[in-house]
């Protein structure tokens, strides 16, 4: 039989590690808030982030995913879209979430947005994409 103290050390290690693989999702950014918020919180379904990140004048500089970068460009696009096709096939019930500043154009972003569909088909063909974009709730009152 374990001691008490062995088992609190173990969770202990555990939630410091799972918290540090949380934060590397996490870029900070100013996301933009939805005018009649139809926004709701994520739970804890399996998921995977893209970042979409800012280079100050409203364009995209990189997009990072699982740690890495990818430029804004049709390689890296296709980079980040092999990238998230090998996720799906490796957990199929997974979602992705888009994150993007809120300075960023639509039309900046909506090329990840038909990749993330492309890559959906491409690792489970017959099964929809599940994407999220994620936006800052509006505080409650």
């Amino acid at each position: 039989m374990t001691p008490l103290i062995d088992m609190a050390m173990l969770l202990i290690v555990f939630f410091v590690l799972v918290s540090q693989i949380g934060a590397t999702d996490l870029v900070p950014m100013k996301l933009p808030k939805p005018s009649p918020s139809a926004a709701s919180s994520p739970g804890r379904e399996p998921r995977c982030v893209v970042n979409a990140l800012s280079d100050g004048s409203g364009r995209v500089r990189a997009w990072r995913f699982a740690g890495a970068e990818h430029a804004p460009d049709a390689a890296g696009l296709a980079a980040l879209g092999e990238a998230i096709t090998q996720a799906l096939r490796a957990q199929p019930s997974v979602e992705v979430h888009l994150r993007a500043d809120a300075d960023l154009r639509y039309a900046d972003i909506a090329p990840a947005i038909e990749m993330v569909g492309r890559a959906a088909t491409r690792a489970n063909p017959g099964t929809p994409a599940r994407l999220r974009v994620a936006v800052q709730p509006e505080p409650r009152s």
